[in-house]
């Protein structure tokens, strides 16, 4: 019975979990990484390690749904993947190899709370930028014409290596970059940020899972339990505004960079 509700309960974790990257692009990194901390006892480089291979599996459910919503442009999303995908699997090696040395193992540990940290707190930023200037955000037809992908290339490669080296992902790097430099708006981001981030968590959990790092039979039961929240998930993208997506990221986004900085800080 003990066992039954553990198993209730760890899937009712999964389905919020669901939810929120569903809706908001919001995930592997942000919410993710705190709960398996917090709730599970993971020290950084497990959670990070499985909350990779959670968020890959968590998301293709999603990246479904966003694709029959029609907020996924296939073509650049695939130029935007074949950017950032290098990078996130040169920093998911690097960062097993060096964590594999005994002598730099707690090094690893503090320097992925940091930039984890630095990189929340970089969206937040930016965030705050596109709420008082929504101008920022802009038609599919001015993404044609008057953004070039260029302009994507450094953020991009960046962003790579934060998700490679982190996990942090979606809601925290890739919807900042993706409204800012790749010229999409909200519900754009958020397909495209689940869509990308799908397969760059993949790639990153191929990499942590040959150094041993993951928690498989955890990221299983978690991800079931996502695919419950999948038809409030769909019915919320059809009636909430793009304004109120925005602000809604924006929250989770700043909670997390509350937990992580206080994490950071307890840990020094």
């Amino acid at each position: 019975m003990t066992m039954l509700l553990a198993l209730l309960a760890k899937a009712f974790i999964g389905a919020l979990l669901g939810l929120i990257i569903s809706t908001t692009g919001v995930g592997g990194g942000v919410l993710i990484l705190p709960v398996l901390i917090w709730l599970f006892g993971m020290d950084m480089l497990t959670a990070v390690a499985t909350a990779n291979l959670m968020s890959m599996l968590m998301k293709i459910s999603s990246t479904g749904v966003h694709f029959r919503l029609g907020n996924i442009p296939l073509k650049r999303s695939l130029i935007i993947l074949s950017i950032m995908l290098p990078s996130t699997l040169i920093a998911s090696y690097g960062i097993t190899l060096l964590a594999s040395v005994d002598a730099w193992h707690q090094y690893v540990q503090f320097s992925i709370n940091v930039l984890i940290v630095l990189a929340i707190v970089l969206s937040l930023l930016i965030f705050c930028t596109q709420l008082f200037h929504p101008t920022v955000l802009i038609s599919d037809e001015s993404v044609k014409t008057e953004i070039p992908i260029t302009r994507f290339i450094l953020p991009g490669v960046a962003a790579g290596i934060t998700i490679g080296a982190t996990g942090v992902g979606g809601g925290v790097v890739m919807l900042p970059v993706l409204t800012k430099y790749a010229g999409m708006n909200i519900k754009q981001a958020i397909g495209t940020s689940v869509f990308v981030t799908m397969l760059l968590s993949g790639a990153s959990a191929l990499a942590y899972g040959q150094g041993g790092y993951t928690d498989l039979h955890l990221a299983l039961i978690l991800s079931l339990g996502s695919i419950l929240s999948i038809p409030f998930a769909k019915y919320l993208l059809k009636n909430i505004s793009e304004r109120a997506f925005q602000l809604i990221t924006f929250a989770f986004i700043l909670c997390s960079a509350v937990t992580m900085l206080y994490r950071l800080l307890a840990s020094h």
